[in-house]
């Protein structure tokens, strides 16, 4: 890490990103923590001693948790001393923010696999090879992974209900979702729930619905890899009655009060970027939607407007920010405005990406945020429902088909309220453009009125995000003249993300 540092230094080099230490730091009112952050890593960057240096990298992250750079050179820095844990622990955190640097996820799987977790560093590594798999010294790796016998079940992380095995905890739910992640480096074969088959991705998140009866509930995880050793993972759920639910269950509709205790949302919109063409009307779209959701009783809605939307900053957002307020019983919307691009990848398949105001042209693989990041960051929020709406055209979204709407009332809003769900819904597919007339784009414009209600098909009140993807899959395509047609389903769960027409 020195090295390069302090080759960085050298000339003119140097004075300028002083200069941009000074601009960061020093004009305080002007400045935002990401902003700040990277000066200071700039700074680092530039220091002479790596242990200055590490805590210049140390003070970036702080200041803004989701930049991703900082942890992956602090990481190596306790590396090279040999502290692991601590090595690990950054890497981890690079990792889950989606670094496409595929060193980092070779080192942690080496540090990993010395630590004797074979399953997790087997994960890790099939990362680093899908980033590029001619690496050598992963195929090393991976080799000596192999030639271990695999004796153990599958490792087992439980985040939802977040307990460890054996732990009781009380829930006034009627449903459960049980949800986490499972790695065995010989494969996992399947995942069941209270000898209910669980859904599993690729990725090795599992989810499952379980509904509960008052009193002790038993809730078993069991995993089968590839050579049928087995592990399990137990805890006890009390379902209790309390008065608030039997308040609720009287009324004979459901409101947004009595089926989420809070609600967040998250609004990007950006005109003006650094590299890409400029957009007319993201911005307004963003502060339309804003407005929109203020109104509907959302409790808190954070806004990023053009150069507030870093990748950095969104990340933390995403990453750190909702995951430390957001409960399991809250929704969260997070609506994009901007410019979004498809990757074909080398072994076949598409990956879609949200451009952030400082992405770059030609390596936006690394600057911009791709739908794996997205999924990825969603495991960490606990809300229930999460609903992306994205007013921007790509691919390669890996969602699940839309399930269909229900005609019940009450008891169906009530059912899917309480399964997990993560949702989406976009402006376009690859190689669309995002139409902007008539002060708005298009999808935005749709959008807007699907939440004054002409998306709610049954007319009870309240439009699903099913009924929201059936609306604006036509409509849009339509007033676009067939140039732009959303994409919606699901990236995970089979509840509904829910909102409450109100009345004018």
């Amino acid at each position: 890490m020195g090295g390069i540092a302090t080759s960085i230094a050298k000339g003119t080099a140097g004075l300028f990103v002083l200069l941009l230490l000074c601009l960061g730091i020093c004009q305080v009112s002007l400045a935002t923590d990401c902003d700040k952050a990277f000066s200071l890593f700039s700074a680092g960057m530039i220091h002479k001693s790596d242990e200055d240096a590490a805590r210049y990298y140390v003070q970036s992250i702080e200041l803004c948790p989701g930049f991703i750079r900082p942890y992956e050179l602090v990481g190596n820095w306790h590396r090279n001393k040999r502290e692991d844990e601590k090595a690990i622990g950054y890497f981890s955190k690079a990792a889950s923010l989606g670094s496409t640097n595929h060193k980092l996820y070779y080192l942690l799987a080496d540090l990993l696999f010395r630590k004797g977790n074979a399953d997790e560093a087997h994960r890790q590594l099939t990362k680093s090879l899908s980033l590029r798999e001619d690496y050598e010294p992963a195929l090393e790796l991976k080799a000596r992974i192999g030639e271990e016998t695999d004796t153990v079940g599958p490792r087992l992380l439980l985040f939802e209900p977040a307990l460890l095995p054996g732990e009781k905890a009380a829930s006034g739910q009627e449903n459960i979702t049980v949800r986490g992640r499972v790695a065995d480096k010989s494969g996992v074969a399947w995942v069941r729930v209270n000898q209910l088959e669980a859904s599993l991705d690729e990725d090795g998140y599992f989810l499952k619905d379980i509904p509960l009866q008052l009193g002790a509930n038993r809730i078993v995880v069991e995993a089968r890899d590839a050579r049928g050793n087995v592990s399990s993972f137990e805890v006890t759920l009390e379902r209790v009655k309390p008065e608030v639910a039997l308040a609720a269950q009287s009324a004979a509709m459901p409101g947004a009060r009595d089926l989420y205790k809070k609600s967040f949302a998250v609004v990007i919109g950006i005109n003006n970027y650094v590299k890409w063409p400029a957009l007319e009307f993201a911005v307004r779209d963003a502060k339309a939607i804003q407005m929109k959701l203020q109104e509907s009783g959302f409790d808190e809605v954070i806004t990023l407007l053009d150069k507030e939307a870093t990748q950095r900053r969104i990340l933390t957002v995403l990453g750190f920010e909702l995951p430390s307020k957001v409960g399991r019983e809250d929704r969260v919307v997070f609506f994009f405005a901007g410019h979004g691009q498809t990757e074909d990848m080398p072994t076949g398949g598409k990956k879609g990406y949200v451009i952030p105001v400082d992405a770059d042209l030609s390596n936006y693989v690394a600057t911009a945020i791709s739908m794996e990041q997205i999924k990825e960051l969603s495991n960490l929020i606990p809300a229930k429902h999460i609903l992306y709406a994205m007013d921007a055209c790509y691919s390669g979204l890996g969602l699940a088909r839309a399930l269909g709407t229900d005609p019940g009332v009450g008891g169906y809003l009530r059912k899917v309220a309480s399964m997990r769900t993560v949702q989406m819904v976009t402006a376009g597919g690859e190689g669309e453009l995002v139409i902007e007339k008539e002060g708005h784009g298009i999808f935005t414009r749709f959008f807007l009125r699907a939440l004054e209600g002409e998306a709610d098909v049954n007319k009870d009140g309240v439009v699903t995000g099913t009924e929201l993807g059936a609306y604006l899959r036509p409509q849009v395509s339509i007033a676009s003249n067939n140039a732009q047609t959303p994409l919606f389903g699901r990236l995970e769960g089979e509840g509904e993300f829910l909102f409450f027409v109100t009345k004018k």
